[in-house]
């Protein structure tokens, strides 16, 4: 193997090829996808194995998949290639200002309010970035932050449960109870725990965070679990249940202001004393936000100081 850094030894096509490969698995759509002819593909397939060292592409009947090794490669490359397009939006946003796009993960409980507002703002101060917005699970979005396929992750998250993760918390959200307007508990002054687990409640699967904090709050209240016959952490499934049934449904303040103001659901003045981390934006530390994604950050702030401070 060659003594010369490795940096010497490959080039930036060698590894977008890698990348390609790892996401077509085939050699020839790998080649289509940056626009190369298949014989210079393998060339450079061939140039990169020799400059690493390694065996990087096992062939088979069906296909090319990326050895351990080439995984590791390809691992690095995403982020090599993440960095210079990072470089690239700057170099943009210092010529023509504001400009530029992001990619946002973010989790169900950040979806129906805060990152729309937060957008919402975004496109009045700086019309020029775009954006594209992820919704999914924690560990699916904390696989793509670091492999640079998302700029900034909104959610749930305590500061230091990731050390390669930066977090930034912006509020703590208060949970409380909603149901359709007209619901029977409505017309309840201040009801109890035997009125409100007389209904059905809608509650978040297992694995999800906030799973275990409302299983730990009924043991502590010494209460048992409420009649759960459905699951989930869509907000538009818990909206349409609600409307359509005695469902209830506890989600953070909020995300029901809206319906709220439309007279459409109403908050019962029941306390859910919750342990939840606070609601927070996290981007991988080795890879500081561009501009067009600290100017959404600064957004996320000014809207979550409006939540902070509206009242419950």
């Amino acid at each position: 193997m060659s003594t010369s850094p490795l940096h010497h030894r490959i080039r930036l096509s060698q590894l977008r090829l890698l990348v390609a490969l790892s996401e077509t698995g085939s050699l020839q759509r790998a080649a289509e996808a940056i626009h190369v002819t298949q014989p210079a593909a393998t060339k450079a397939l061939q140039q990169l194995e020799q400059g690493s060292g390694e065996v990087l592409v096992q062939r088979s009947g069906t296909g090319s998949v990326l050895t351990p090794q080439g995984k590791i490669l390809c691992r690095r490359a995403r982020l090599v290639l993440a960095e210079l397009q990072d470089a690239e939006e700057e170099l943009g946003l210092w010529h023509s200002g504001a400009a530029g796009h992001i990619t946002i993960g973010t989790l169900p409980v950040s979806t129906p309010h805060l990152v729309p507002l937060a957008l919402s703002q975004l496109l009045q101060a700086a019309p020029r970035i775009t954006t594209t917005v992820l919704e999914g699970n924690s560990d699916a979005m904390f696989r793509d932050l670091k492999a640079g396929g998302i700029d900034l992750l909104v959610g749930r998250f305590y500061a230091g449960q990731d050390k390669e993760l930066r977090t930034e918390a912006l509020y703590e959200s208060v949970f409380r109870l909603g149901v359709r307007t007209g619901h029977p508990l409505t017309t309840l002054g201040h009801p109890g725990w035997s009125d409100v687990l007389a209904y059905p409640w809608i509650l978040p699967p297992a694995g999800v965070r906030t799973r275990p904090a409302l299983e730990d709050m009924f043991r502590r209240a010494l209460v048992g679990l409420p009649k759960t016959p459905v699951e989930s952490t869509s907000y538009l499934v818990m909206r349409a249940l609600m409307f359509n049934s005695d469902i209830v449904c506890p989600m953070p303040v909020e995300v029901f202001q809206d319906d709220v103001k439309l007279g459409l659901t109403q908050l019962l003045p029941f306390a859910l004393d919750l342990t939840l981390p606070p609601i927070s934006v996290v981007w991988f530390g080795k890879r500081l936000p561009t501009p067009a994604a600290r100017a959404f950050i600064e957004q996320l702030r000014l809207v979550s100081r409006r939540i902070a401070t509206t009242p419950v």
